[in-house]
């Protein structure tokens, strides 16, 4: 399964996801300036990726450190698995983007998400407090394995281990294991929780080239 087309409804610029997240998502973002110290790293890529520093193009290979406000980017055949400084680990898919807006080890950090991405941070790490801000909605994160992206035509989440909130239009779902839910439109609420059954669980890993 691929991750729909670069100007299809799952993918938008950061500007207008602000702008459908709201204040509050906006607001996150608001921070004193930082130092340029690394906050992850690239460990593989694949097919044609992009990394866009300070609205500049740069080269990219596995090893590469990442730097806040680094904005990862993958082609119609590009994946890419990125490394937070935590040992949390993301699996970018096709025509998708990842921005890294904020990030503190053992704090949290928020991240904009656009097509097709697997999260997974290992049990044994203490709490943190991740968002992931989507066009769609915001993806709450406490140490889980989720993926977020299309499937099945709509923009999804599917939680495989642990617990996740996913939020839009004032509504909050809470996802546990084996669960996820739909979103028909950006600025729609999210759809009823339902249990995904393995078929589609293996076309959302297989999106962005993971086995389960």
């Amino acid at each position: 399964m691929r991750a729909d087309p670069p100007h299809s409804p799952a993918r938008f610029g950061r500007r207008t996801l602000l702008a459908l997240m709201g204040v509050a998502g906006a607001s996150a973002l608001v921070r004193p300036a930082q130092a340029a110290v690394p906050v992850g790293k690239v460990v593989s890529l694949d097919g044609t990726v992009a990394l866009e520093r300070q609205r500049a193009q740069m080269p990219i290979s596995p090893d590469d450190p990442l730097m806040l406000e680094d904005r990862v980017e993958t082609r119609e055949d590009g994946f890419a698995l990125l490394l937070l400084a935590d040992r949390t680990r993301i699996n970018l898919g096709a025509s998708s983007d990842l921005t890294i807006d904020q990030f503190i080890v053992d704090q949290g950090g928020v991240i904009s998400v656009g097509g097709a991405m697997l999260f997974d941070r290992p049990a044994g790490l203490p709490p943190t407090n991740i968002s992931i801000l989507t066009a769609f909605g915001r993806i709450g994160v406490r140490g889980t394995r989720f993926f977020a992206g299309p499937s099945k035509g709509k923009f999804s989440v599917f939680v495989d281990h642990g617990s996740v909130s996913v939020t839009g239009a004032g509504v909050e779902r809470i996802l546990n294991a084996g669960e996820g839910v739909d979103f028909a439109a950006p600025g729609d609420k999210p759809g009823n929780v339902v249990k995904w059954g393995e078929p589609r669980i293996l076309a959302a890993f297989a999106s962005v080239k993971v086995k389960r």
